[in-house]
Parts: C-alpha cells; structure tokens; sequence
C-alpha cells in the first residue's frame, strides 16, 4: 500500500519541471568545486585543459532526469517528461558545444597549447550563457505551469 501511495506522488505532472527547476541549484556548487579542483595551467589566470574542464559541467547531467518519468502509465506527465527533459537536454548540449568549440577554436595558451579554456571565457561568456538558459528554461517551466492552472480551473 506504501509503494502504491509513493508511486502515486511521482507521478504528477509537474515533478519533472520541479526537477528541472531545482537541478541548477545542486548542480552548480558541485561544477564549481570541480573546477577549482583541477589543475590549473595558466601563468596569469586561469587556465584549463578541455578534457579537464568538460568535467566540471558533467554534474550537469542532473538536466537529463526529467526524462525519468518517461516510465509512468499517466500521459501527462510522459508529456511533461519530455518537454522538461528536451529543455534540460538543450541546457546541457549548448555549453559543452560551447565549450568544445571555443577549446578548438583557441590556439590553446602560448606556452602550454593543451590549456584552451581561459577564465575569461568561462566568466564572460560561458556562465552568461549557462544563466541565460537556466532562465529560459525557468521561463518555459513558469509558462507550462500557469497554462495547465489556468486550463484546472
């Protein structure tokens, strides 16, 4: 009877976009103590090695758990389990492209061309852009919670 009680629980609707709202705030303070973990190779700032740096974002990975709800047997929150799941995708995918094409693109650093993620890059570009997504995503979630409120009453 418990197991069918806590079953019941997760399987409402709007859990997937709780999840995708709530991941940011584990996921950043865990990237962020990887980060400054990892080696640093630069002279006057810091730098790191791409292969060094996609494992800071990895704790990102959390943005793929909407998906989880794929397996209910209630079609709504299947459909809401792909769209938070798609918006988490989406918030994962772009930094790492990001990432990826800016530590390709460099040259790398004069005198280790390994180090191709500059600080200036994370801070001007790459957490801009992060926050700007965790934005547009909060904003998709907002919409589709106030859209299915108003469609309940």
């Amino acid at each position: 009877m418990r197991a069918a009680e806590g079953q019941r629980r997760l399987n409402r609707w709007f859990l997937p976009y709780l999840v995708l709202s709530v991941s940011p705030a584990l996921t950043l303070p865990i990237s962020l103590n990887i980060l400054f973990s990892l080696p640093d190779c630069g002279i006057d700032e810091p730098w790191w090695e791409l292969r060094h740096f996609e494992i800071a974002l990895l704790p990102a990975l959390a943005d793929f758990l909407p998906f989880l709800w794929l397996v209910s047997g209630i079609a709504r929150v299947r459909q809401a389990a792909v769209v938070a799941g798609l918006v988490g995708a989406a918030r994962y995918a772009i930094p790492q492209a990001a990432t990826l094409t800016y530590g390709m693109s460099l040259g790398g650093q004069t005198l280790n061309p390994e180090c191709s993620i500059s600080s200036l890059f994370v801070g001007a570009l790459l957490v801009p852009l992060i926050l700007a997504l965790w934005f547009a995503s909060a904003l998709i979630a907002a919409v589709v919670l106030l859209r299915s409120r108003a469609h309940a009453t």
